[in-house]
């Protein structure tokens, strides 16, 4: 052959095959990061103080069968989506395994709607870090007498102003650790967060609970109350609960069971590492340990946490702080949640310190960590070319996709105005919005081996028994977790999207989806009108 003889061009890619043939991002989290993530975005204390918020709405519950059975609901599910984030190890992750299971116009309503529900739930842990986070501390400090400064300090938290300025504050902070130092960075101050918040929101709580009983903790609750200018402040949180309407109520199945809609903020979204698991190193277990196993961690803490917790508050205690004025027994801006409890029976300022900023820092993790989440579904939609290119622009120092991560810190920002400034929503309305997504996932997983035989054929996940697909029966239990959990969810009044109380929330979610469905096609439309055909990119996988 002659020296100048060349080999003819190879193909190009096909017109419209994704943006780019890498996505820039970078695999640089493990599976402990993962497992991590899922641990502390499931949000268990938060949901912890959620239960004990609102038990007064639901007596008669028992907190750890709730949590048992919405942890039987959920865990078929995270089994699922565990096996397709080892099939499909993808960034945007069920975008992905729907979009290529069912149709793309499928996947891409359910993870807009996803992220939408997203972004209006991330006000509520920007409104909750000023007042259970600052707000709380404050007035901790002044229930441990040193001063009513440190009260109006606390209160400050708690107006509408205070808890949007807070909110912001830690959102801007949110987003320029990433601008900064991408998810490496991300993931050191996750690790640390967790150390954090294992010890004052779990292991503390939980020895509290061993060690100081019932009668103890009234005790050291006139006192935290006196110092607030309330003597007797348990009497007087009794005689406001009674006039409210409080009375003793026994053991109630039915109320067990819509209790259930709280608990399914851990176990309905445990699996939520699947987003970015085009960043996390992938081992032969990887996700089954991260997602399953954070499962079974949740429910090893809430068995800790509940007995612990109400052998020292109670669940009539914790039904009269839901009912009576806080002004009544002193405590002006709000019922306290659990951490200012247990640090009040701990009887000791430092010991409810270290609990109020474990719980603090568990929340505000959150917000980068879903910052972080809804930016990578951004991306891949920009990836496959169905909203503009610029969302799936990565920058080269930090690694990090800086224009979504941008347009995400600017709608949290308007979240935390909705939460801060009206009562729109409340604190779980978003769990049906959330849920829907879900729940096509698991069909979309019952059907890939289907859908994409020579995928799931050459997977770990390619066997069969009865003759039925591994994958077919987890999607086909998944399916029904997630189903009788919406159920519930339209049921309980509690859930914020009930089919009695709040058919227009319903419709909503159901106009969300439609919205996402419709969305797809118009930007399809608008591709080919510029010569760009996106139906090319969900013939194959989008690169890790």
């Amino acid at each position: 052959m002659s020296a100048h003889t060349t080999d003819p061009p190879a193909a190009g890619p096909a017109p419209g095959l994704f943006t780019r043939k890498a996505t820039g991002l970078v695999r640089e989290g493990r599976t402990r990061d993962a497992l991590f993530y899922n641990l502390l975005w499931s949000s268990v204390a938060l949901t912890f103080a959620f239960y004990w918020l609102f038990a007064a709405f639901y007596p008669g519950s028992n907190a750890l069968l709730s949590a048992l059975i919405a942890a039987a609901l959920g865990l078929p599910g995270a089994f699922l989506y565990a096996m397709l984030t080892q099939l499909m190890p993808r960034t945007g992750g069920d975008y992905v395994f729907n979009s290529r299971s069912l149709h793309p116009s499928v996947g891409f309503a359910g993870n807009f709607s996803y992220s939408f529900w997203l972004a209006v739930v991330i006000g509520v842990y920007t409104t909750y870090i000023a007042s259970y986070g600052f707000g709380a501390f404050g007035r901790m400090m002044a229930g441990y007498g040193a001063g009513s400064g440190w009260l109006s300090f606390g209160d400050w938290f708690s107006t509408d102003v205070g808890l949007f300025i807070t909110g912001t504050v830690m959102l801007l902070l949110s987003a320029t650790m990433f601008a900064l130092g991408g998810v490496r960075l991300f993931f050191r101050i996750q690790a640390a967060c967790f150390v954090l918040y294992l010890l004052g929101a779990i292991l503390i709580p939980v020895l509290v609970g061993v060690f100081q009983g019932h009668g103890g903790f009234l005790a050291n609750f006139d006192d935290y109350g006196a110092h607030l200018g309330t003597t007797g402040a348990t009497a007087a949180l009794a005689g406001s609960a009674k006039d409210a309407g409080f009375a003793h109520a026994g053991f109630s199945w039915e109320m067990t069971l819509k209790a259930v809609s709280v608990f399914w903020f851990i176990f309905g979204f445990i699996f939520s590492s699947n987003y970015f698991a085009g960043e996390i190193r992938l081992a032969k277990r990887t996700h089954l340990y991260s997602m399953p196993g954070a499962v079974l961690l949740a429910v090893v803490v809430l068995v800790l946490l509940v007995p612990s917790f109400t052998h020292i508050v109670g669940y009539d205690f914790a039904s009269q702080l839901g009912l009576a004025d806080p002004a009544a027994y002193g405590f002006t801006a709000g019922a306290p949640a659990y951490p200012e409890l247990v640090g009040i029976a701990s009887g000791s300022p430092v010991i409810a310190a270290v609990t109020i900023i474990g719980f603090t820092i568990g929340m505000a993790v959150w917000l980068p960590q879903t910052i972080m989440l809804v930016s990578r579904n951004m991306f891949a939609w920009s990836f496959d070319r169905v909203v503009p290119e610029r969302l799936s622009y990565v920058d080269r120092r930090s690694r990090s996709p800086i224009v979504a991560i941008g347009v995400m810190l600017v709608v949290s920002i308007a979240s935390t105005a909705v939460y801060a400034f009206t009562d729109w929503l409340s604190s779980l309305a978003a769990l049906l919005g959330l849920s829907l997504p879900l729940l096509v996932t698991a069909i979309s997983g019952s059907l890939l081996p289907f859908r994409q035989p020579a995928l799931v054929e050459n997977s770990p996940y390619s066997r069969r028994i009865a003759g039925v697909p591994i994958l077919t029966l987890v999607g086909s239990l998944a399916t029904l977790g997630f189903a009788a959990a919406i159920g519930v969810l339209l049921w309980d009044p509690g859930s914020g999207a009930s089919l009695s109380e709040n058919p227009g929330r319903v419709a909503l979610v159901v106009g969300v989806y439609v919205v996402g469905l419709v969305g797809w096609f118009v930007a399809r439309a608008i591709r080919r009108s510029q010569g760009v055909d996106i139906d090319l990119a969900y013939r194959e996988l989008p690169a890790q």
